[in-house]
């Protein structure tokens, strides 16, 4: 991990999350590993899209996080965003789609909301 694109993204996520540098990896998963969700996470893809100069239009939250807070409900109906693949946010994605100058994570087009 010598690459200095990987260094400066693993730098932006310890200092987004809190996530001490050493903990984070190519493979860290930014939401399960950092315990950010809701809002944060969208927040974190932003600054993310700012930082590196990626075009992050292609980004579906759902497929990351629910929203923040909690609903009765959910006990007994999961809500339409958890019956969704769920979709890492690793470090190496970040790489990628750093390089590309595009979000590059890709999602199942049969689970689409427009």
């Amino acid at each position: 991990m010598n690459d200095d694109l990987v260094r400066r993204v693993r730098e932006f996520i310890a200092r987004e999350t809190g996530l001490r540098l050493e903990r984070v990896t190519l493979a860290t998963d930014v939401v399960e590993d950092t315990c950010i969700y809701g809002i944060d996470v969208e927040e974190l893809v932003v600054n993310f899209s700012k930082e590196f100069g990626v075009d992050v239009s292609n980004f579906r939250w759902y497929h990351h996080t629910g929203p923040e807070g909690c609903c009765p409900l959910w006990l007994f109906y999961r809500p339409w965003w958890a019956r969704k693949t769920r979709v890492p946010i690793t470090v190496e994605a970040l790489v990628e789609s750093a390089r590309k100058g595009v979000w590059s994570l890709s999602y199942p087009e049969k689970e689409r909301e427009d």
